[in-house]
């Protein structure tokens, strides 16, 4: 196999380029992949950077939160705060003069102010105090001049924990800003909301401030340092104080107060995306330098929008991890590069050194094959048989070997022009046929033996055999080789006119002569001396035996060469062997020997009784010749499936192993002392397996020396093919067409054979005619009685008992008119039923004895599929019915009768043979047919009807064999 591919591939300079292609292309698919796996990986690193940040982002956000809203509970918890608070609320409730009120911010301006000094570093921008329930503002801390408000409709933070009395957290836009607010509600002793404090962050403040945070902790390595603000939507900016807005750089989309150029950069050239949903990370390059941006969108408290309005940004350089990814991805293609040159130049080398080998080793093979092509040649010319080529497609002769030119007395040039029809007869037209299909289908044909026409005219006896085969063009040719059998032919002549003069030359002087033996020693030519009594006995014995050897030797010349005729015909077991017992007493009583049979199967065989008989007689005749004197020899026969193995055992001297494959030989005897006595032709057992086998059995032998020996004779049982039985008739007695026509339907879907008369003088014809199991008759005719016609009927002692199934609209009139005769008589009211009908008339058929009636099977198998196609089969012939158990199979034979039981064997709960004494107690003696891929034993055999194996007989044939049954029956 190697050498083939060096030969075919690596001898074409082409080879080169495949080879540099395919590392090239291996090389290119290696290395995308590697670095598809190393952007793959780097990619996942600036995921987890753009978690770090988002998480970073989250963090600044959530501290801020809980330090403003710790910050606002410490406020809301002071008790003198909290009772100036409740006090307030009470005169706000009362409608006090507004005295009052200031009396009390008086009070509490001392307290607030030392709080909002306190939270001021922290990036307080507000802390308020309001009075329920619409956010009356009672005093800001850091506006105290500015107080009496209602901020109900502008400041729904504020009311939401007024209204819940819970605490709330979230950003608010206001003139002054965005702004964290925290609001904790005052709560009385009963439980009212009275109050709330207010406590603002400035959000910018808090980033700056995170910031100063993040940039202390990285002073190790600036580059990896993040930065972080908050953008807020252009539209948001536009409510602010104008001397706010002037703090704020305004970019197209979004707004911040930080005054960092980068990401002024990225505003004014819209790099930030305008409309968010969701966080998002982006890759941006400012100055030279790449870096990775998380953003992170924050709601504004009360608004539900999809687009952020509020954005939380954050960025890290990440251009020393780029760099350093993309050297090594140049790195790396350096490698692969030299890798696949080097790859290049050891594919070359070895693509070089394979060449080389496959050069060489074609040389060799060319020369190898030159030399068998000279050999072949030498066969083809020095061949004694004759060879021939000829094209497949029109039979042309293309090339042959001297030998065909002895053989024919044409050239091969001469050949060349001849058509296949001037060397073949067309009297074989017909056989070429079968032999060209037979060499399309399989590639070759033959041994076909045909005749050629000679030269000079004459008719050559041949033998062919030829293959088919493509040559490199693809075209199909045919070698033949032939063989002149014109001698075998010959002999066969001889050997046939040797066979015919052996037959009528020699057997009619050989039975003369025996004959006339016979009659001198029985004293038909007077007293014979001692001596010539002798004599003659020693001629007469010599000539039966030349006889027999000549009838072995016809025998088996004419068997070997199927000249044999067999007039085969069903013959009963039994007889045949008791026939071969009575034509052997005489010989067994000469030998003082005991012939004795055994009990036989009663089972039938297709055989020539004649031919039969001789391999019995050879059988017989050796085992009495070699048992011992008062020995006994026995002839028995048992069933082996569907075969039966006839015995015959004697009592003789045994066969030793080694010499029982010579037994069925020709002129085969064994060589012991003690035999050579006892005579024959050696062909008799030769013989025996000749007919054996053309029977469809064989013969054999069981023995060991000195414990005799019992010879065998195998052959198939018959099984004769069944008639189908017709449905049973049924006349239909109905003058109007229509009923009767639909009563026909209902009875032909029923499985009878329906007949109609539309009159009764048409009735009495058909009755007169045909046999029906029953008839339908309407009371009401035209012109005529229905009820005359059944007392007529009765009358007659043809029809007396014949079942009438009244079918008519007036039941109960014709039940009085007809009450005394309920015999074989049943009613059935219109309109008809298909079901109703068929119950009717099948309990008017089980009234009638066995044969007269519609039998009934019932089927024990538990196979659905055998149970489906026996159904199928035996519905239209008779009542069929299948359990699946030997508990159902009880229950129903106690309940219903049945003319026939089909039985399997191996059944769910036992075997199928231990219903048997069931079917006796309940039925009776009825037939039991065995069907069954089980054997049985030859005791059970006995107790049934017949056995049939599943895999040896269809379910038609044993469906008709069923009902042949039942009609015998």
């Amino acid at each position: 196999m190697i050498n083939k591919i060096k030969q075919r591939y690596f001898s074409n300079t082409n080879l080169y380029l495949l080879v540099a292609a395919a590392v090239m292309l291996v090389m290119l698919l290696s290395a995308w992949y590697v670095m598809q796996q190393r952007q793959k990986s780097f990619n996942t690193r600036l995921s987890h950077l753009h978690q770090l940040q988002l998480n970073q982002l989250a963090q600044v956000n959530y501290a801020a939160r809980q330090q403003v809203m710790i910050a606002a509970q410490l406020v809301a918890s002071d008790q003198n705060l909290k009772q100036l608070l409740l006090a307030a609320a009470e005169s706000y409730r009362a409608n006090e003069p507004a005295a009052m009120f200031d009396t009390l911010r008086q009070q509490a301006l001392p307290l607030i102010n030392h709080y909002w000094q306190t939270l001021l570093p922290y990036g307080a921008s507000q802390l308020h105090l309001h009075l329920a329930p619409d956010a009356y503002t009672l005093l800001r801390a850091h506006r105290p001049e500015r107080h009496s408000d209602r901020l109900a409709d502008i400041r729904p933070l504020v009311m939401h924990s007024l209204n819940s009395g819970k605490n709330a957290v979230g950003i608010e836009l206001g003139k002054h800003g965005l702004g964290l607010r925290a609001v904790v509600p005052v709560i009385d002793p009963q439980g009212l909301v009275q109050g709330a404090v207010e406590l603002g962050v400035d959000l910018q403040k808090v980033f700056q401030q995170a910031q100063t945070g993040l940039a202390a902790g990285d002073s190790e390595d600036a580059t990896a340092a993040m930065s972080m603000a908050m953008l807020v939507a252009s539209d948001i900016t536009a409510v602010l104080n104008k001397d706010m807005q002037q703090s704020w750089y305004q970019g197209e989309g979004w707004s911040t107060a930080v005054s960092s150029a980068l990401l002024r950069y990225w505003l004014d050239n819209n790099a930030l995306p305008r409309q968010l949903t969701q966080q998002q990370q982006l890759l941006l390059d400012y100055a030279g330098r790449e870096y990775l941006v998380s953003l992170l969108p924050m709601p504004v408290w009360g608004e539900d929008q999809a687009e952020a309005r509020l954005l939380s940004v954050i960025w890290q350089d990440v251009t020393a991890q780029i760099n350093t990814q993309q050297k090594a991805n140049k790195l790396i293609w350096l490698i692969w590069l030299a890798a696949t040159l080097l790859l290049l130049a050891l594919g070359v080398l070895l693509v070089s050194y394979l060449r080389r080998q496959a050069q060489h080793e074609v040389a060799g093979q060319q020369a190898l094959l030159k030399q068998q092509e000279q050999k072949l040649s030498a066969l083809y010319q020095l061949s004694p048989l004759p060879i021939l080529l000829n094209r497949f497609s029109d039979g042309a002769y293309i090339e042959a070997n001297p030998a065909m030119e002895q053989l024919v007395g044409y050239t091969p040039e001469e050949l060349k022009q001849l058509s296949y029809w001037d060397l073949t007869p067309e009297c074989y037209a017909e056989a070429e046929q079968q032999q060209l299909k037979a060499l399309t289908e399989t590639g070759r044909y033959g041994p076909y033996i045909k005749q050629y026409r000679h030269k000079n005219g004459d008719l050559i006896d041949i033998e062919l055999n030829g293959v088919l085969f493509n040559d490199a063009q693809d075209e199909k040719f045919i070698w033949s080789i032939i063989k002149d059998i014109r001698e075998i032919k010959r002999l066969e002549k001889l050997k046939d006119d040797f066979v015919s003069t052996v037959s009528h030359e020699l057997r009619t002087p050989l039975t003369s002569i025996s004959g006339s033996l016979g009659l001198v020693l029985g004293g038909a030519g007077g007293a014979l001396s001692p001596k010539a009594e002798k004599l003659l006995s020693i001629a007469h014995k010599n000539s039966q035996r030349l006889n027999l050897l000549i009838n072995d030797l016809l025998d088996i010349e004419k068997l070997m060469a199927g000249k044999m005729r067999f007039d085969e015909a069903a013959v009963a077991l039994p007889r045949l062997l008791h026939e071969a017992l009575e034509q052997h007493q005489p010989f067994a009583l000469q030998h003082n020997v005991s012939l004795t049979l055994q009990a036989a199967p009663d089972v039938q065989l297709w055989i020539d009784t004649a031919r039969i008989q001789q391999v019995l007689t050879n059988f017989l005749s050796n085992a009495v010749k070699f048992s011992p004197s008062g020995a006994a020899v026995i002839l028995s026969a048992e069933l082996q499936g569907q075969n039966v193995r006839i015995s015959v055992q004697d009592q003789g001297p045994g066969i030793a192993a080694a010499d029982q494959p010579q037994l069925f030989k020709r002129f085969s005897q064994l060589n012991h002392a003690e035999n050579q006595a006892k005579g024959g032709t050696g062909l008799g057992l030769a013989i025996s397996r000749e007919i054996a086998r053309h029977s469809g059995g064989d013969v054999g032998v069981k023995s060991a020396a000195g414990q005799g020996a019992t010879f065998w004779l195998e052959l198939p049982l018959y099984q004769p093919e069944i008639q189908a039985a017709q449905g049973d008739a049924v006349l239909v007695l109905e003058d109007d067409a229509d009923t009767a026509h639909l009563l026909c339907e209902f009875l032909r879907a029923q499985h009878y054979a329906p007949d109609w008369a539309a009159d009764t003088a048409a009735a009495w014809q058909k009755l007169a005619s045909h046999s029906y199991v029953a008839m339908t008759l309407d009371l009401k005719l035209h012109n005529d009685s229905g009820a005359d016609f059944f007392l007529r009927l009765r009358d007659n002692p043809v029809t007396a008992n014949l079942p009438v199934l009244v079918v008519s609209a007036f039941v109960e009139h014709g039940k009085l008119q007809l009450a005394a005769l309920a015999h074989a008589l049943d009613w059935l009211e219109k309109p008809v039923t298909p079901e109703l009908l068929g119950v009717k008339l099948g309990q008017l058929l089980s009234q009638l004895p066995t044969k007269n009636r519609y039998q009934r099977i019932l089927h024990i198998e538990d196979d659905q599929d055998i149970v489906t196609i026996m159904r199928m089969q035996l519905e239209s012939l008779c009542d069929y019915q299948a359990v699946a158990s030997l508990t159902q199979a009880r229950k129903i034979l106690q309940q219903h009768r049945f003319d026939l039981i089909l039985l399997d064997l191996g059944l769910p709960d036992g075997n199928g043979i231990d219903v048997l004494p069931d079917i006796v107690a309940t039925q009776g003696d009825i037939p039991v047919v065995i069907f069954s891929a089980q054997d049985l034993s030859p005791e059970n055999k006995a107790k049934v009807r017949a056995v049939y194996s599943k895999s040896r007989i269809n379910t038609e044939v044993l469906a008709k064999y069923l009902k042949n049954i039942l009609n015998s029956a």
